[in-house]
């Protein structure tokens, strides 16, 4: 662990954040608005793969998808070796399943996870085209075949699932964000979301980023909050009416700042955070805000963890969000300089939330690790104008 990670990370030591924080003009017409200065708080609960002379399960290549079940136990799949191995909630490694290939419990790529309400492991595997589903005890329950989707956030959905993935649509064909699914993957029973509202249907560098990251969602009472991985500063608000769902309003952040600014000659870490290649052409650019995960806390709070980039330089911090969708705060965690060429790398993810409200952050800063940290979240008194 470098030092850096320590003073992040430590198992000890509380991390007070830096504020940055505004007095703004709300553009949606809903007046001025205060948002606080916020100290932030992580305090690590539990480090997993730190120890590189333990065994082989306990070290990660490329974690991928991290979620917990009613016991706690901890399901991480590895992209690396395409395989879940299974920890108790105090990090005792107890199983893996599958591995690599195309047989039974086995996969090739890692593009979802999720626990439903029966509390079954569900795994999707793009290139074997299928949903494996699995016992949290590690038997295998059965296979569903699908034919096409891209990375996906799932979700337990009354009986079924909920699934957000950006995917190309036939001709004619109306590309939705979100599907809810029946309990066997059937055809979906209802899409809602247009693509078009959140990325221009022209721009290879907002579908490519929409597709490879689609974002995140949280459920509220009637209504489903949904963060796109390219953020300028606004959530998009779902809401259900007779069995239908639509975009309804949207809220705002604390940035006002285009996501991305394309550069010419993209090398990637060097003067671009991302390049993409099709037809023989390749495009780049520079990702100023990024969404990195939306959760809803026990009290009812919302929790947004982004990097926003201003003064300078990146910030990795939170934005905290009353029920009723008003931004009340943001604290920084980590800041990140820019470079000459524009560019900050941060190399946190966050990617799941237990119902204990644990964050579970895949730190990749030196060989990849996975944090598990506890929130605390008390404002200053005090806020930036």
């Amino acid at each position: 662990m470098t030092d850096k990670s320590k003073r992040l990370f430590g198992p000890l030591i509380v991390l007070t954040c830096t504020l940055l924080a505004a007095c703004t003009s709300n553009e949606s017409g809903m007046g001025s608005r205060v948002i606080q200065e916020l100290d932030v708080h992580l305090r690590e609960v539990l480090l997993l793969g730190g120890d590189e002379s333990a065994s082989a399960e306990y070290l990660f290549g490329n974690p991928r998808y991290i979620v917990t079940d009613a016991q706690g136990r901890i399901y991480v799949a590895d992209q690396a070796v395409m395989n879940i191995r299974v920890y108790d909630d105090s990090g005792r490694y107890i199983r893996t399943l599958g591995g690599r290939g195309q047989g039974p419990m086995e996969f090739q790529s890692f593009r979802g996870l999720a626990i439903n309400q029966r509390q079954e492991l569900i795994a999707l595997d793009r290139t074997n085209g299928r949903i494996t589903r699995f016992s949290t005890e590690g038997q295998l329950l059965s296979t569903d075949p699908r034919q096409r989707w891209a990375s996906a956030v799932i979700r337990p959905f009354r009986d079924g699932y909920l699934f957000l993935s950006h995917q190309t649509g036939e001709p004619g064909e109306i590309d939705h964000l979100f599907r809810v699914y029946g309990a066997g993957f059937e055809q979906p029973t209802v899409a809602f979301g247009s693509t078009d509202q959140i990325a221009d249907p022209y721009n290879k560098i907002e579908t490519s980023e929409l597709t490879a990251g689609p974002g995140s969602f949280i459920f509220t009472e009637g209504s489903l909050w949904y963060a796109p991985s390219l953020y300028e500063g606004k959530l998009y608000l779902y809401t259900e009416t007779g069995g239908q769902w639509a975009l309804t309003s949207t809220i705002d952040g604390l940035v006002e700042k285009r996501a991305y600014t394309e550069v010419k000659n993209p090398v990637i870490y060097e003067n671009a955070d991302l390049v993409i290649s099709y037809a023989g052409i390749e495009k780049g650019a520079r990702v100023h805000n990024t969404s990195l995960g939306l959760f809803r806390l026990q009290d009812d709070r919302i929790v947004h963890f982004a990097i926003i980039e201003f003064g300078g330089q990146r910030n990795f911090g939170v934005e905290v969000f009353d029920r009723d969708g008003q931004l009340v705060g943001y604290g920084a965690i980590e800041k990140v300089p820019l470079t000459a060429k524009g560019i900050a790398n941060l190399f946190l993810e966050v990617v799941w939330k237990d119902e204990l409200d644990r964050f579970y952050v895949i730190d990749r800063t030196d060989h990849p690790v996975i944090r598990v940290v506890e929130l605390e979240i008390r404002p200053t008194g005090m806020t930036l104008d």
